[in-house]
């Protein structure tokens, strides 16, 4: 019997996966936590505005305080995100064929870019970004999907205030309801969901005695004070190579669906068609100015996704050699944490 990687199992997928987070969290053993990323946002509005700290400054706090706990949970966060990337492949059937591959493809992806200081704040961005899809692609359904369409706007509304990068991630909603084809009263739910975490954390900053709308504020302000493409000035060279095939490998990736874009049912063609729209958002995400090099872990979601649809169509021997060079580079990039 032939071994075919692109049809793989389950269990090899999931131990590939785990293995993967496992060495990534025991690089980052030496790593600390840059003290630029502690010092808050409160600096850039006048003393008094803003009194809480937003979720990502506290997991980055959490991080500095706890490091030991903090890897845990991010290896955990590595390991879930990509069942839930799997697990959404393979509940949809979007590749015609049956295969795990979403799931080490995931765990090699960002493992290999995600090195930056502030781990634990992007893998808990980039589960919210799967958990956002995924509810997404659930509410693409006969009659109303508002359980589905609310959490996913829920998750979706939280991220920016996790990471503040992911601002442009926003668009996903828009883009949702235009190909999952939802109704007006689902909008208004999905809008709900969306403004509700700015709401409760805007809430909350006010009753601490700050300003109402200083979170909002912050994060824009954030965002128009960098300076674009930072990012790609500040991780190393080798990781911009593997970033670059990454995107490469997803245009491949992509020019194969088009060839083939009646191979595959219509759920599944307008789940791959919406992965490729947030590929291109998190595209632009990595190009803002306030992308930090943990930032990449958004592009290993909709590139997990979506690279398995080439790799179950092209010669398993050119499929074997592509999936082993991901791993080899993830395992490279690992490795360079300790010496870092």
């Amino acid at each position: 019997m032939k071994f075919d990687i692109a049809r793989q199992p389950l269990v090899p997928a999931f131990l590939t996966l785990a293995a993967l987070a496992v060495a990534a969290m025991w690089g980052a053993a030496g790593r600390g936590c840059d003290p630029t990323l502690l010092t808050g946002s409160a600096a850039i509005l006048p003393e008094g505005t803003l009194t809480t700290a937003s979720p990502g400054e506290l997991l980055l706090q959490f991080q500095a305080a706890h490091p030991g706990w903090a890897r845990w949970i991010a290896g955990l966060l590595i390991v879930f995100t990509g069942m839930c990337a799997g697990r959404m492949a393979i509940r949809y059937n979007l590749y015609s064929v049956g295969t795990c591959l979403a799931i080490p493809l995931y765990g090699a992806i960002v493992c290999g870019l995600a090195i930056g200081d502030d781990y634990l704040p992007a893998f808990t961005a980039s589960a919210l970004l799967v958990l956002s899809v995924k509810n997404f692609a659930r509410s693409f359904c006969n009659g109303y999907g508002f359980d589905s369409i609310f959490r996913a706007s829920l998750y979706l509304g939280l991220l920016p205030f996790v990471s503040s990068a992911s601002l442009p991630l926003l668009l996903i909603l828009p883009l949702a309801v235009l190909l999952f084809r939802r109704t007006l009263r689902e909008v208004a739910v999905a809008a709900a969901g969306l403004l509700l975490p700015a709401f409760i954390i805007c809430y909350i900053n006010w009753g601490a005695g700050g300003e109402f709308i200083a979170p909002l504020t912050t994060l824009g302000n954030l965002f128009i004070t960098g300076k674009p493409f930072a990012l790609f000035t500040s991780i190393p060279f080798g990781n911009l190579i593997l970033l670059g095939g990454i995107f490469v490998l997803d245009l491949l990736a992509l020019l194969f669906f088009l060839s083939d874009i009646y191979a595959v049912g219509t759920k599944s063609r307008t789940i791959l068609i919406y992965n490729i729209s947030v590929l291109v958002l998190t595209a632009a995400t990595l190009c803002g100015p306030t992308a930090t090099p943990g930032a990449v872990a958004f592009a290993a979601v909709p590139s997990a996704v979506l690279l398995p649809f080439m790799f179950v169509r092209i010669h398993r021997g050119i499929a074997l050699l592509l999936y082993l060079l991901l791993l080899a580079s993830a395992t490279i990039g690992i490795a360079l944490q300790y010496s870092i």
